[in-house]
């Protein structure tokens, strides 16, 4: 159970402080549910039919490899049709519109099965959290299928721009825990986003939830059983119709939260649904994070949680426990307002300086049809408030407004250069244009937490406001928003736009057609395989510029085909990092090819800036022991390349056969049994081979044009600036490259350049005696290296608001480091924030890296074991780090 809340304390009255208010109930206690009605069935889908050449991708061998190359090898236009039937997946089926990185994007792409009810994934025994992940796409539509049982996101949409979501299911049958998948259908940091006539069940955050994204319609879908049954969230301009949404936890929430990444919402319209018996105990993770789902009071209707521009109107909402519409300043979440909330969000460079407000203004809720509501109130999050309203008015208001975020905007506190605290929240508007009005709603009770005009010097005190029929409370009306459209191509959706629903009439509407990805050039299909003969002893130049060959050979990149760790052709140079990347304990074979008269230009933070036609080699080979890696009984398993063709770079997986003379190419990936001695102990796994879609999920970096474009991780000047054993002797490789020829720029001093201290395969020894400087020198450069990639604000995880780059100092960008900020939408179990200085127990971050089951571990592909010595590190780093407010 949470703490209470001690600024709702003082309202507890005397003798209402003696009273057992137990009977309010709580969601950590038995509730009464009120059961879904059982005719709610996913709804009764037409059968799909297939264009002529659409790609029928046959069951064969091993599905989800044949299913993976056919989204690799998506052209413009196509149409990928799954087989009939139910089928267990063994990985995350990931879609990528620019697969090969070269900025050419396959555009227009369905993917399909044969009904609901009909193509049915399961990913119950997946290798990894995912069921569908799709990326960088450029209008894509999937539909008539369903997704079971992923470990994490049953679909999950990202840097797309046009996407349908059309006849779906993601569903987590029998019971209702936290062990379910996170979220059912999930766009982030996407634009024009439609989802219609889908069915989610059985999520442990949100069955629909649309993140960071903009230009949204979600209608005709129903979410049922879900802890949060349709959620948007930062985002704008969306609008939310023609649902059914029952028997969740809340039935529909809009929420703005504090992450970090420039991405906050407004404008949405929730209208037309029907908001039923949504009574369903809480079951998301119980987490510290003061704004996750887990918070929502069982018995919930519609939530408004620090958003602006929010109208609700013509909603059917029935049968909650506890209460049936409420809007939410963050001070609900975080109430502590001089204290936590100012640490947290309040920082010079912090959240609110970001651009987030907690404060909703511009709320209208009208002509809506409430009934039987409030029967048995409860929730943990608002337990004082419950207690509150029924020993003070013996009921609780069917429609909740906290009035706290006003009360703190019009107190005059904190605001302006003068306030205390500048939290840059301005009274609200003399017009009455920021208010949060309510009209129309027949005659149902009314609930005000606090006064707008209450006095500055009691905020700690509510005033528990409370009319069983409307007379005064927020008794007013705003301007009714716009339409929100999607625009996919030459096709515009949306309310009385492509539909007849009543009420919009296509008046005033919002809507754009985008701007992520657009690019030319690249490879058509896999280029000219002509090109794929080697002869002589120079590199295939050609071949690498213009084909994915089939086997590795036919580069001709080393003396010895079949030995990827020897002597190299045409000047290709051996490289190693000072910290690497850990990958389940394999040795790394490193070799840089830089075509003849070409050089790379230094950058002083970022990858060298390689010419084309640069090739960086990477072999993994597993020794048969952590603490002998080298030696003859080591097995080669894949090598790695990337390719600086025309268009940038490409990615191409190569996996060496069981004789180990041959390496081909295997773009869907491979998934291989393997064990390894560690500390005497024998290590059965499943080793994966990333698929050439994953390989981009780590190194693609967004620019400011929307593109995401593949780019290497490690070749940095932090992470090369040490000696190699070259077979002439030891070099700093820096001064070895530039002696070679192969890099230009390079400083003189090369003291004067920030370098990750090494960090060895089985970790640097005891750790007890180095200086709290020197471990958060290790531990930042580990950060970089194996997470920073995605972990930056160019990042495949910019969404998350965490940023690791090895250069961005600590003081002063805490928060971005982690340490007391909430995770947007993973809970880590019961904890609830990336990092608690001294207590990596309690830390996300921690918990994550030790964690080897698909949906928990971090990075989420690219090992199947944990890293030890590199756990042990970030332990004694968070150890180390001086206490904070979410440290207690």
């Amino acid at each position: 159970m949470r703490e209470k809340r001690s600024w709702l304390l003082p309202t507890l009255l005397a003798s209402a402080v003696a009273l057992n208010l137990a009977g309010c109930g709580s969601d950590d206690e038995t509730v009464t549910v009120t059961p879904p009605p059982p005719t709610t069935t996913p709804p009764e889908p037409e059968g799909p039919t297939f264009p002529e050449g659409a790609i029928m991708v046959e069951v064969g061998e091993n599905l989800g490899a044949n299913i993976t190359e056919a989204f690799i090898n998506a052209q413009s236009g196509d149409v990928i049709v799954l087989p009939e039937g139910e089928f267990k997946l063994d990985r995350t089926l990931l879609f990528d519109g620019d697969a090969d990185g070269d900025g050419v994007f396959a555009k227009n792409v369905t993917i399909m099965g044969y009904g609901q009810d009909k193509t049915i994934l399961d990913f119950s025994e997946a290798a990894s959290g995912d069921g569908i992940f799709v990326q960088n796409a450029v209008n894509i539509t999937i539909q008539d299928l369903s997704v079971n049982e992923a470990k994490n996101n049953g679909i999950k949409l990202k840097n797309s721009n046009g996407i349908i979501l059309r006849r779906l299911a993601t569903i987590w049958a029998g019971e209702l825990n936290e062990e379910n998948g996170a979220y059912g259908l999930y766009p982030v940091e996407c634009q024009n986003i439609l989802i219609e006539d889908t069915y989610v069940r059985g999520s442990a955050d949100a069955g629909i939830y649309v993140g960071q994204s903009e230009y949204i319609v979600v209608r005709r879908n129903v979410a049922i059983e879900n802890v949060a049954g349709i959620e948007i969230e930062n985002s704008k301009y969306a609008d939310v119709y023609d649902n059914h949404a029952v028997a969740n936890t809340g039935g529909i929430l809009v929420f703005d939260l504090p992450i970090g990444n420039h991405r906050y919402g407004s404008s949405v319209r929730i209208f037309d649904n029907l908001v039923e018996g949504n009574n369903t105990k809480n079951f998301a993770n119980a987490s510290a994070n003061p704004a996750g789902v887990h918070i929502v009071p069982p018995g919930t209707g519609i939530i408004i949680l620090s958003t602006d521009d929010v109208e609700i109107f013509n909603n059917v909402i029935r049968d909650h426990d506890t209460l049936s519409i409420t809007a939410s300043s963050f001070f609900i979440a975080e109430p502590d307002v001089t204290g936590a909330f100012a640490m947290n969000y309040a920082q010079p460079g912090g959240i609110i300086d970001d651009g987030w407000r907690a404060v909703p203004r511009n709320i209208h809720i009208h002509s809506n049809e409430i009934t039987n509501s409030g029967s048995n109130p409860n929730g943990y999050l608002i337990e004082d408030i419950i207690g509150a309203y029924t020993q003070i008015h013996g009921v609780f208001p069917a429609i909740l407004y906290d009035g706290l975020g006003e009360a703190v905007a019009n107190s005059g506190l904190f605001a302006g250069p003068s306030a205390m605290i500048d939290y840059k929240e301005p009274p609200f508007a003399a017009d009455g244009s920021d208010n949060v009005c309510v009209s129309n709603n027949g005659d149902v009770s009314l609930g005000q937490l606090y006064a707008g005009d209450h006095s500055p010097a009691t905020l700690e005190v509510p005033d528990i406001l409370f009319e069983s029929s409307q007379n005064k409370l927020m008794n007013c009306t705003q301007v009714s928003l716009p339409v929100h459209t999607v625009t996919i191509g030459d096709e515009v959706f949306g309310c009385g736009i492509d539909d007849d629903t009543a009420g919009c009439d296509g008046g005033e509407t919002v809507g754009n057609g985008g701007s992520i990805g657009e690019g030319e050039g690249g490879l058509v299909g896999d280029g000219d395989l002509s090109l794929c003969e080697a002869s002589g002893s120079e590199v295939n130049w050609s071949a690498l510029l213009g084909a994915n060959c089939a086997n590795l050979s036919d580069y001709n990149l080393f003396a010895d085909s079949a030995n990827p760790k020897g002597a190299a052709n045409s000047g290709g140079m051996p490289y190693d990092l000072n910290s690497p990347l850990f990958t389940d304990y394999t040795s790394k074979y490193r070799y840089v090819f830089v075509p003849g008269g070409e050089a790379a230009a230094y950058d002083a933070q970022e990858v060298f800036d390689f010419p084309v036609g640069t090739v960086l080699v990477k072999t993994f080979a597993m020794p048969d022991n952590t603490a002998t890696p080298g030696n003859e009984n080591e097995e080669i398993l894949e090598t790695r390349l990337l390719i600086h063709r025309e268009a940038g770079w490409s990615a191409l997986p190569y996996v060496w056969n069981a004789n180990k003379d041959e390496a081909v190419l295997a773009k869907p990936g491979s998934i291989m049994n393997q064990s390894v001695v560690h500390k005497g102990e024998t290590i059965e796994f499943d080793y994966v081979v990333p698929s050439l879609n994953q390989c981009k999920q780590c190194h693609q970096y967004s620019g400011e044009d929307g593109i995401a474009r593949f780019m290497p991780i490690g070749p940095k000047a932090r992470h090369l600036n040490g000696n190699y054993e070259y077979a002439d002797g030891s070099a700093n490789q820096l001064t070895a490259w530039t002696a070679h020829g192969i890099l230009t720029g390079a400083p003189a001093d090369l003291a004067s350049i920030p370098t990750v201290p090494a960090f060895e395969l089985l970790g640097n020894g005891d750790l007890s005696g180095a200086t709290d400087a020197e471990v958060m020198d290790l531990a930042k450069g580990y950060l970089d290296i194996n997470c920073a990639h995605c972990h930056r604000p160019e990042g495949n995880a910019s969404n998350t608001g965490l940023k690791l780059e090895y250069w961005r100092p600590y003081e002063g960008n805490e928060q971005a480091h982690g340490e007391c900020k909430s995770p947007v939408a993973y809970g880590g179990g019961s904890l609830g924030y990336d990092i608690v200085p001294g207590n990596p127990d309690e830390s996300i971050t921690h918990f994550r890296m030790a964690a080897t089951e698909p949906g928990d571990r971090m990075p989420e592909i690219g090992r199947s074991l944990a890293h030890d010595a590199g756990v042990d590190l970030i332990r004694e780093w968070i150890t180390r780090l001086p206490a904070a407010t979410c440290s207690q």
